[in-house]
C-alpha cells in the first residue's frame, strides 16, 4: 500500500459510519491482496508475505465485528474462514495460487456491504474530526487538499 492510499483510507475512515468502515476494511484487504499479487510477480517475497500477513489482518478484523447471534453472521463467518484458509496456505507455500479466489469472494462481500452503506444515514464513528475539502487548483490537473478547523477539535470539556 502506497502512503497516498493509506492517507486516502484515513481521510475515508475519519468521515465514514458503521457501514462504511466495512467497506472501507474489505478495500485495505483487497489492496493488500493486490500489493501481494503484484510483489510475487516480481519476485519480492519479503513483501509478498508482508502483505499477506496484513490481508489477514485485516480479514480477521471482519471476522472479529460478526455478532454471531446473527444467522447471517454465522455464514459470513464461513466465507470468510474460507477465504482466510485460503491466504493462509498462499503464505504458507509461498504461492498466489487460488488466491484470486478469496479476492472474487471478498470482491462480492463488498460490493454488497456498499450497497448496504449507500442506505446507512447514520452519522459518522468519529467525533469532533476536522472535515477535508479537496478542489482542483489551476495547476496542471493537481489536485490540493485544504483542511478548515472546525474548532472542536480534540476533547470537549
Amino acid at each position: 500500500m502506497t502512503p497516498e492510499q493509506s492517507k486516502a483510507y484515513a481521510r475515508r475512515i475519519s468521515q465514514a459510519n458503521r457501514t462504511e468502515l466495512t467497506v472501507i476494511v474489505y478495500d485495505i484487504t483487497l489492496t493488500h491482496l493486490s500489493d501481494c499479487v503484484s510483489a510475487f510477480e516480481s519476485g519480492n517475497i519479503e513483501d509478498f508475505r508482508h502483505s499477506i500477513k496484513l490481508a489477514q489482518r485485516f480479514l480477521c478484523e471482519l471476522m472479529s465485528t460478526l455478532d454471531l447471534k446473527i444467522p447471517l453472521a454465522v455464514s459470513l463467518l464461513r466465507l470468510y474462514e474460507y477465504a482466510q484458509k485460503i491466504i493462509v496456505h498462499c503464505d504458507i507455500a509461498g504461492t498466489t495460487e487460488n488466491l484470486e479466489v478469496a479476492t472474487r469472494i471478498l470482491s462480492r462481500l463488498k460490493d454488497s456491504f456498499s450497497q448496504i452503506s449507500s442506505q446507512d444515514t447514520e452519522g459518522p464513528v468519529m467525533e469532533n474530526t476536522e472535515p477535508v475539502y479537496a478542489g482542483l487548483t489551476y495547476g496542471k490537473g493537481k489536485l490540493n487538499e485544504t483542511e478548515i478547523p472546525s474548532g472542536n477539535r480534540g476533547y470537549l470539556a
